[in-house]
């Protein structure tokens, strides 16, 4: 009976592992956003949800330039998708090499649109990449207050606040309007409720509209 479970168990390993032993080679006919792409191989259709890397949501900041830059670099194209393991959702977990022999993973991140997927990878190269990018402000880094997209898929926006000293414009956490600092209204603010933006592009990108009395 022992020996029975075991040859079970042995089966079950070979055959998971042989899953993803070989690689998919075939023809990229969808770009559903920056990361998830569907490639034909034969007859059958693989959705593929690119491995250590999440570029920005359709609907959020650069989200639309990641997909195309995907794209433009894959679709129509044969690729080669080399298998780490399949998700939740049933997708293909992988690593997607170009024609040209580059790693579309990695172009992503190096072109400042996608971050490194920290969750879900420990990719030493994938996090130089993307704090080289970071630091030159490439892609989604020109942005100041880039929100990542696994924060965005939870309804978080980026905190645009800044500290009182730095801040040129004042707003009350129980209002929708921002003042001047002089502003007769803005001295009316509590401290506890007054919070402080750097510039008038700020105070609008958190949901603030400028004060009619002072007009900022």
């Amino acid at each position: 009976m022992k020996n029975l479970r075991l040859i079970s168990m042995l089966f079950i390993l070979f055959a998971f592992a042989n899953l993803f032993s070989n690689d998919i080679v075939g023809k990229v006919i969808a770009v559903k956003d920056g990361d998830t792409i569907e490639v034909l191989q034969g007859k059958e259709t693989y959705r593929i949800r690119l491995f250590g890397v999440d570029c920005p949501e359709k609907n959020q900041a650069f989200g639309n330039k990641a997909k195309q830059f995907t794209s433009d670099k894959c679709f129509g194209k044969k690729v080669t998708v080399r298998v780490n393991n399949k998700d939740m959702n049933g997708r293909y977990v992988a690593d997607v090499i170009l024609p040209d022999g580059n790693n579309l993973n990695v172009l992503l991140v190096k072109n400042g649109l996608a971050w490194h997927y920290k969750a879900y990878s420990k990719d030493k190269n994938l996090a130089k990449l993307e704090e080289s990018a970071r630091k030159n402000r490439i892609g989604l880094w020109a942005d100041k207050n880039p929100i990542a997209p696994w924060d965005f898929r939870k309804g978080k926006k980026p905190d645009y606040t800044v500290s009182k000293k730095e801040g040129k414009y004042i707003a009350s956490k129980n209002s929708k309007k921002y003042h001047k600092k002089s502003c007769k209204q803005a001295k009316e603010i509590k401290s506890a409720n007054a919070i402080y933006f750097k510039d008038k592009n700020d105070a609008k990108k958190a949901g603030y509209a400028p004060c009619t009395y002072c007009k900022p």
